[in-house]
């Protein structure tokens, strides 16, 4: 594994826990204890996680997130499932985007791509911007709400209520976790909020996730596997692990 993969593999996992020792990480990750000092002295230096005597915590609200520091990883794979997303856009269309790195991956393809008559609802102010800003002249309707510092994104009741009034044709939505039993999850209550409520008010709902995010399971609920069109992942999905989502009744793309 690489170590940014590894690196991004650790924060979720404290993320998820809050406080972790280094021999859990150590055993979690199977590699040294000095390979898990330099990984946590990196997240340390990135101000996402605090060092303890025997480990590290989150450090919040700073790891609440990480638009940019997850920006950089593991870029290949979200330009790969940006480029699949885009065979399931035409012109006319009225989609969604939600926020998080993967979705900003997919607006920088539509902006780059042959379309030319699109209606976007976002309730990120960076996918909102990057459309905005470029020669395209598509529909952008930005939800409102509380914008979250960090990950940029607008949550509350206000961004619930706007979406209420909306029928949308496709919803491409960034998660933190597939699980094997079926649920697609979130970290954050408010993010997972935004996403059931576009979920309901879209005819087609497609989850990008890359790899890594497979066999986790994060604290709130988004779907279930059959309440998704499709997951959209890239070619690194081990064959027996997709094998495996696919007896479960998903469609991975």
């Amino acid at each position: 594994m690489l170590s940014d993969e590894r690196r991004k593999q650790i924060f979720d996992y404290i993320r998820r826990k809050a406080s972790v020792t280094t021999k859990e990480l150590e055993n979690q990750f199977e590699v040294s204890g000095s390979t898990i000092r330099r990984d946590l002295n990196y997240l340390a230096s990135k101000k996402l996680i605090i060092k303890t005597h025997k480990g590290a915590i989150l450090n919040v609200p700073q790891a609440e997130t990480s638009f940019y520091t997850n920006y950089n990883y593991m870029t290949l794979e979200k330009k790969e499932i940006a480029k699949k997303a885009m065979n399931f856009i035409r012109d006319g269309d009225f989609i969604s985007l939600s926020g998080g790195t993967t979705c900003y991956f997919l607006a920088k393809e539509i902006v780059a791509s042959n379309l030319a008559e699109l209606t976007i609802l976002t309730n990120s102010l960076n996918v909102a911007m990057l459309i905005i800003d470029s020669n395209k002249y598509f529909q952008v309707i930005v939800s409102g709400g509380i914008p979250k510092k960090g990950s940029y994104e607008c949550v509350g009741q206000i961004t619930i209520s706007a979406i209420r009034n909306f029928n949308i044709d496709k919803y491409f939505v960034g998660v933190n976790g597939v699980s094997i039993s079926g649920d697609i999850s979130f970290t954050f209550m408010d993010e997972a909020a935004i996403a059931q409520e576009i979920n309901k008010n879209s005819k087609e709902t497609y989850v990008i996730s890359d790899h890594s995010k497979f066999g986790k399971s994060n604290m709130v609920k988004f779907a279930k596997l059959d309440e998704v069109t499709g997951i959209i992942t890239d070619s690194q999905i081990p064959e027996d692990v997709k094998r495996l989502y696919l007896e479960k009744g998903a469609n991975i793309i």
